[in-house]
């Protein structure tokens, strides 16, 4: 909701900070991009491999999920980021954050940061499976989700 009121207000490219603390599986380690930010502006995602819940670092530190909004002028970039991509041998996977990290290096864009608390329910092993199912049966019932999607 806040990245399309961002865009419908006339801003251009954001993304939804999710904290750190709620995008964490009880089974096991996750890897998230901890957000480098300065006074709302997204700096630099830093990939980050074996974090648990146990792991020193700051729980309330802003977490790339990979939702973006993005304008339809974004996509003219894109491609001229996946043509070079492959123009200079890429192997692998295109990222689009890691293309967007290149952009703000560059300062070819801003990317607001839009902080959520919500929980991010992610399936990243087997057993995250029916306490996902849970969470979203219960925000059903609660009126927050549709029954069916």
């Amino acid at each position: 909701m806040k990245l399309a009121e961002y865009l419908k207000n006339g801003g251009d490219c954001c993304m939804a900070g999710f904290v750190l603390k709620n995008t964490l599986s009880d089974n096991g380690t996750v890897t998230r991009g901890i957000c480098v930010e300065e006074d709302g502006w997204l700096k630099e995602v830093v990939e980050t491999k074996g974090i648990s819940k146990d792991t020193e670092l700051d729980m309330e530190s802003l977490v790339s999920m990979n939702m973006w909004g993005l304008r339809p002028e974004f996509m003219d970039l894109l491609e001229k980021g996946f043509v070079e991509f492959f123009e200079n041998g890429g192997q692998g996977e295109f990222l689009i954050p890691t293309y967007i990290g290149e952009l703000l290096e560059k300062k070819a864009i801003d990317v607001k940061v839009l902080k959520s608390n919500d929980t991010w329910y992610g399936m990243t092993y087997k057993e995250d499976g029916p306490a996902v199912r849970e969470s979203i049966e219960r925000l059903v019932k609660e009126g927050l989700y549709p029954e069916e999607f």
